[in-house]
């Protein structure tokens, strides 16, 4: 056993030096830019927008993220149970449970 992680912690710290020496590099050769005025606004445009004035909406995100997560489950259950035709049901319920909780959501937030 302390065979296999031997091989690995070699392994780890051959990667971790390479990156530490291709960071380095990258930091001795990465030009140095000079702070600006429009380097140090809090945007881009310039503009100074209170925070509080600042509200995301992210009810569209979760109706994508909802949807998400319904269908790939659904892919998952369907993948899984397909191939042995002794659980034909439950892929059957799933998609039909699915359905029903699509709708609901489409009509919920029309």
């Amino acid at each position: 056993m302390i065979v296999g992680l031997t091989g690995f912690g070699i392994l780890l710290i051959i990667a971790v030096v390479a990156a530490l020496i291709v960071w380095e590099i990258g930091r001795q050769i990465a030009p140095i830019g000079e702070d600006t005025p429009g380097k140090l606004a809090p945007y881009a445009c310039g503009e100074d927008i209170p925070a509080e004035s600042i509200r995301m909406n992210v009810e569209n995100f979760f109706i994508y993220a909802v949807y998400f997560m319904i269908f790939d489950v659904l892919g998952f259950v369907m993948v899984t149970t397909l191939a042995r035709p002794a659980n034909v049901l439950l892929p059957v319920v799933y998609a039909g449970t699915s359905l029903v909780s699509i709708l609901m959501l489409a009509v919920r937030w029309k």
